[in-house]
């Protein structure tokens, strides 16, 4: 990669969103190049060590991508996902610069390119495009709420995407801030390693991984229900957490928060105040195990509608202990105050989710929280567009399944502008 150098369009980050772009470009002779800040597929990288992808492999497809019918519907690795988008970029040649961090994208209103200002091996380049492609993601950038300030300075705390294996944490008990499908996944991680865990909850959607002889993401999709456009989704919608699951087993399997109270993580409601080492927590827990009950029981009742309303053969629902409804004498006595010192306490793992960030991005496209503006990933300012950002189009564009068609757009729009640009420059 040399200075000054111009190519037809940028794409920005080498998941797979980026990677997929990527392909499409290629597809259609464009000159472009890929920039990478880290190496192909680095947000993936940042998962712990035992983490398996939560969607069955059929799911995870990029354009181009075909699958064996024996591998449809099991489950890789994050690791293995890793190796797949690494060899999806050797095998399609894609033009991906790495350890190249974008610090700067502008453009003039009288100037027909972006200018895209990057680092790299400590220098600074100054590329050109006549468009943009931004694919880094809507979740790559963690996000811990101030309130951990306030927890003594000798507590280790990391975030998820720090967290690897439980021999990197200091011996004892351990705490998980956030219940969303990092924080249980990690709790079951952390317990099958003989940890001590408490977990700090609040209201997260609950799904069985398998109900009526397939796999959940299946049914949703027989549904249609990853289709729902992005501008009729209710607001609550836009913000509502990944449904807790897990890819771990031959077919994956349940995960509840009842299902980790029978694995002896003590569960609390959502972290309220810190004062030292004493902490308090709202009494919300089971209002908590509540809601992930109501949208399991909600969900197999459409699908239960569905197979009525399509004749469709399947067997009756399997018995999901993970998924039976919580016995709520378990938690008449639910901890509202916890000692940090006198339950041996000495790691907090803050799963507590991530954001996009966009504040290298100098242009009139970003809202007030610092987010894009965008219809279908298509920016308001010419020939700028994002790719892979959670509800880009609808409410599969929050899943890998979504990449394809989201791409397919994006991509289609950029070269009708562009090669009316290519003639109009000719």
């Amino acid at each position: 990669m040399n200075s000054n150098e111009t190519y037809d369009v940028i794409v920005i980050g080498a998941g797979q969103a980026g990677l997929a772009t990527s392909y499409l470009l290629n597809k259609n002779d464009i000159n472009h190049i890929v920039l990478e800040r880290g190496t192909v597929a680095d947000t993936w990288k940042k998962r712990w060590d035992s983490f398996y992808m939560n969607s069955p492999n059929k799911f995870n497809l990029l354009p181009g991508e075909s699958i064996d019918d024996s591998q449809a519907d099991g489950f890789i690795s994050g690791q293995q996902y890793v190796e797949k988008l690494v060899h999806y970029a050797q095998l399609n040649q894609l033009p991906v610069q790495t350890q190249t961090t974008v610090v700067s994208l502008t453009k003039s209103t009288d100037d027909a390119f972006f200018k895209v200002t990057a680092q790299k091996d400590g220098q600074s380049h100054l590329l050109k495009a006549k468009a943009v492609v931004v694919a880094t993601g809507g979740q790559n950038f963690p996000t811990i709420p101030a309130i951990s300030k306030r927890l003594p300075a000798s507590l280790f705390q990391i975030h998820s995407d720090q967290y690897r294996n439980p021999s990197q944490l200091p011996e004892g008990a351990v705490l998980i801030i956030g219940s969303a499908t990092s924080g249980v996944q990690i709790a079951e991680d952390l317990t099958e390693a003989g940890r001590k865990v408490f977990m700090s909850t609040s209201a997260v959607a609950r799904m069985p991984r398998h109900y009526r002889g397939l796999d959940i993401m299946e049914w949703l999709d027989r549904m249609q229900f990853f289709n729902k456009p992005t501008h009729i989704a209710e607001p609550h919608e836009l913000q509502m957490k990944a449904p807790l699951m897990s890819g771990i087993g031959e077919k994956g399997h349940t995960l509840s928060l009842q299902s980790l109270n029978k694995q002896s993580v003590i569960l609390l409601g959502y972290l309220e105040d810190i004062q030292d080492h004493k902490l308090t927590f709202k009494d919300n827990l089971v209002d908590n195990l509540q809601f992930g009950d109501m949208v399991s029981n909600q969900l197999k009742d459409g699908i239960n509608q569905f197979i009525d309303a399509t004749h469709t053969q399947a067997p009756v629902a399997e018995i999901d202990d993970a998924d039976s409804p919580v016995d709520m004498s378990l938690f008449q006595d639910r901890t509202l105050q916890l000692d940090l010192k006198e339950n041996n306490i000495n790691a907090v793992i803050w799963t507590t989710g991530f954001t996009g960030n966009f504040n290298w991005i100098n242009l009139p496209v970003l809202d007030a929280k610092g987010q894009p503006v965008h219809s279908n990933g298509i920016s308001n300012v010419p020939n700028l567009y994002f790719n892979g950002l959670p509800w880009q189009r609808n409410l599969k564009s929050s899943l890998i399944f979504g990449i394809m068609e989201d791409t397919e757009i994006v991509t289609t729009a950029l070269l009708q502008n562009l090669r009316v640009n290519l003639k109009e420059m000719a």
